[in-house]
């Protein structure tokens, strides 16, 4: 979350080759749950090059990265490498913050939402999903990365949505109101969470605060979306 970061044993890598090199990290990490065909990699990466050229990319790319994370000597590898496949290591993927960030949200269904793993997750949340990061020649990678951001920006405006729910249930509408606010402010055209923010408002006793809050909405909808 937030601009593209990696860390190994608390210091930060910057020995990257290229944003390419950065790029094919990011994805096989976010996408640890399979593995990925080097075909489709090169495409991915170089979707304008020919094949074997593209190949050969990848083959140097991969070389980069796992000489900067210490792939190649270390006693259990970040990359599972097949002669056809690249794999991120699922059981290594809880220090991805995105993989972890979604492993807190998944909730069996009819079991009621953890607190704490909602907590846990919305703090990982420190930005956009690889905020500023793209390739301006790999189309089908900015698409996956604007559908994971939009997909991960769901995902915390639900769970600010149910935190916000939770603390009102205790009675904790100052705490609820935080997580309100943070969600009006992800989604401003989302209706229920501007009635929410003025109930806790109202609840917490500033009324005066709810009714304002109102009538600049009100005011935002007319001027921005010409709607009542």
């Amino acid at each position: 979350f937030g601009p593209f970061q990696a860390h190994l044993n608390g210091e930060e890598i910057s020995a990257f080759k290229s944003q390419k090199v950065r790029a094919l990290l990011a994805y096989l990490a976010v996408e640890a749950e399979r593995p990925h065909s080097r075909e489709a990699l090169a495409a991915l990466l170089w979707p304008d090059y020919p094949e074997q050229e593209a190949r050969n990319n990848l083959r140097y790319a991969l070389y980069n990265l796992r000489q900067v994370i210490l792939d190649q000597q270390a006693e259990a590898p970040f990359l599972i490498i097949e002669r056809e496949t690249i794999q991120f290591d699922p059981e290594k993927s809880t220090g991805i913050d995105v993989c972890r960030f979604t492993q807190l949200l998944r909730q069996e269904k009819g079991q009621p939402p953890d607190p704490k793993n909602l907590e846990e997750a919305v703090r990982l949340y420190r930005g956009d999903f690889l905020e500023g990061f793209g390739l301006p020649d790999s189309l089908e990678l900015d698409e996956w990365i604007t559908s994971k951001r939009a997909e991960t920006r769901r995902m915390l405006v639900e769970a600010l949505g149910m935190l916000a729910d939770y603390h009102e249930s205790c009675g904790e509408y100052s705490e609820a109101i935080v997580y309100a606010w943070r969600q009006v402010k992800m989604e401003p055209w989302q209706e229920n969470g501007h009635r929410q923010l003025m109930r806790l408002l109202t609840f917490n006793g500033q009324p005066g605060a709810a009714l304002a809050h109102y009538e600049q909405y009100q005011q935002q909808l007319q001027t921005e979306l010409g709607v009542r």
